[in-house]
């Protein structure tokens, strides 16, 4: 069993942030990972788009700044336990948290755990997971050169996956279930000006195959279609990893995001929550910055509690 002053859950952008300046306030402190530090951006294809909104860097992409906060960490000393976290609960006015590999005690407790990937909804979809049915296309799309493959989403993440298929060498289609292609205006003239077809008002109902897609079913206001694909790339929308926040007692708000109030409280005292699993703007900018602040108020919670 190990006692902290402060564990920090989740390293992304808001759960290293949020260690950088532990570290500077001198709390003893643990970052928890149950992958390396940063992972979703690199298999994010979002992060191969540059990054224009962060202070300080004009020209970058998500995979970039991401190492840059690797190595600002590194230099600082810090590095996360990867470990994934089980079970949280409260042991009289500690909270308790337990890994795959271990017991840990604190006072303190910053929620940086982020989003997940929505699952696609379809029957049978199992047996072509990891096979033809992918939900990040960087570490996967490479295999699909020259081959028929459909994205499943037409908003920002949906539109940039296709361009990025498309610059590979992929024979792209986007699927929307919407009356129109919702990303923004840049991405959505981008797939009109590479040519990318899509298809919207249109699901799909089911896929077809032996050990690798050979075909999908599409499903129109008008009718069913069966259609060649050899792959299918999910783009629907994320959604928070809230289990351990359900655990705890945490609030959540009608999207299944922890609720947080201005200094990243939640309703529970002396656990505070930063980044995508708060609901607000998923941007990295906004997730480094939520980190600062979450650190900064569960160290006036620690030293409160330590007037006590």
């Amino acid at each position: 069993m190990t006692k902290k002053d402060l564990l920090i859950i989740g390293a992304g952008p808001a759960g290293m942030s949020a260690a950088l300046n532990a570290q500077n306030e001198g709390w003893d402190f643990e970052l928890i990972e149950s992958k390396e530090e940063g992972w979703f951006p690199r298999v994010s294809v979002d992060s191969h788009y540059t990054v224009d909104n962060y202070l300080g860097f004009s020209k970058v992409s998500g995979t970039e700044l991401i190492e840059k906060f690797q190595e600002h960490l590194k230099s600082n000393g810090i590095s996360s336990t990867h470990e994934r976290v089980e079970r949280i609960y409260r042991n009289a006015d500690i909270f308790s948290v337990e890994t795959d590999k271990n017991i840990y005690n604190a006072d303190s407790l910053i929620l940086a755990n982020g989003t997940k990937q929505k699952r696609l909804n379809v029957p049978g979809i199992e047996q072509f997971l990891g096979k033809s049915v992918f939900y990040y296309c960087v570490p996967d799309g490479e295999q699909f050169i020259d081959k028929k493959v459909f994205v499943v989403g037409g908003r920002n993440t949906g539109a940039v996956t296709a361009l990025y298929l498309d610059k590979l060498g992929c024979d792209v289609e986007v699927i929307e279930r919407d009356p129109q292609l919702n990303a923004k205006t840049k991405y959505a003239s981008k797939i009109l000006n590479a040519g990318i077809p899509y298809r919207t008002e249109t699901e799909i109902t089911s896929l077809k195959g032996d050990k690798k897609l050979e075909s999908i079913t599409l499903k129109y206001p008008s009718g069913l279609e069966n259609v060649v694909a050899q792959g299918v790339f999910v783009c629907i929308g994320l959604e928070p990893n809230n289990d351990l926040a359900k655990q705890i007692g945490l609030n959540l708000d009608e999207w299944g995001y922890v609720s947080v109030d201005s200094h990243m409280a939640t309703n529970v005292p002396g656990i505070y929550a930063a980044g995508d699993i708060t609901g607000n703007l998923k941007q990295m900018v906004v997730a480094a910055g939520q980190g600062s602040i979450a650190t900064y108020n569960a160290g006036k919670f620690l030293r409160s509690k330590c007037k006590e």
